[in-house]
């Protein structure tokens, strides 16, 4: 299970919950977000220019979080490469697809003709409903983005949610508080660009010493509930998973 990681060991703590059926609605939120995220495949002679101009675009980002148009921003650069994978991104988080999309039409305006991102060989961007979110006030901060993607069995979607929700965002919120992680996100696409029922956990750490702590508390509790991770095999599909590691080079929560 340990292996598995977050598809199944992050949220295979629910054995605590075992007798929750998988037909449990997911709870309704306090709190909307909504996310947006840009990846680029930049050519390695390109990646000076490209970082470069992510610098630029920070001060505008700064000034959407202090007016209170965005809760968050990030710039990433890829740590695990994939052949023809991506190998740099950009993300921000809003609490309304209005603000989400005021941000976008700013920052987009001048996209097109910077010789940074003409230069990418390949471009994806994902609307997200961010179901999950939480982090401290940060500024100016750097760290590592681990993030995993998984896929939820045809009429499970509902059930997976419901386990994240009522398990897993107890641990998250502990983790924020006594400092383990800067920010988390769960997310599903609001745009489905691809099939429904995907989804993604974001997890933002400080540095390495902190994902061993994240890492160490996951085995303990493998290890207290070996079993756990058979309900998520009900809720998952196993071939889809997949993950990403990135270095955070800028971060700011309000």
């Amino acid at each position: 299970m340990f292996a598995r990681f977050l598809t199944t060991a992050s949220l295979g703590c629910a054995v605590v919950f075992s007798s929750v059926s998988l037909s449990i609605p997911a709870r309704a939120q306090d709190q909307s977000y909504f996310t947006y995220v840009s990846e680029w495949a930049v050519p390695r002679a390109e990646w000076a220019n490209f970082e470069k101009q992510d610098k630029q675009d920070d001060a505008t980002m700064q000034k959407l979080v202090a007016d209170g148009t965005l809760v968050s921003w990030g710039d990433t650069i890829t740590r695990v490469h994939e052949d023809g994978g991506y190998t740099h991104a950009e993300w921000f988080t809003a609490t309304s697809r209005a603000n989400l999309l005021k941000t976008l039409e700013l920052i987009s305006g001048s996209a097109s003709t910077t010789p940074a991102l003409i230069s990418a060989t390949k471009h994806e961007d994902n609307f997200l409903h961010t179901i999950l979110h939480g982090g401290k006030t940060s500024n100016g901060a750097t760290g590592y983005l681990r993030v995993v993607y998984w896929q939820a069995k045809p009429g499970a979607a509902e059930a997976l949610e419901a386990h994240v929700k009522t398990v897993l965002k107890p641990m998250l919120d502990q983790d924020v508080a006594n400092g383990t992680l800067l920010m988390y996100n769960f997310d599903a696409q609001e745009i489905h660009t691809y099939a429904p029922g995907g989804y993604n956990l974001a997890l933002l750490f400080a540095d390495g010493a902190s994902i061993d702590k994240f890492y160490s508390e996951l085995e303990a509790a493998e290890k207290q509930n070996p079993s756990a991770g058979d309900i998520l095999d009900n809720l998952t599909v196993e071939k889809e998973h997949r993950d990403t590691l990135s270095w955070v080079s800028a971060y700011q929560h309000k």
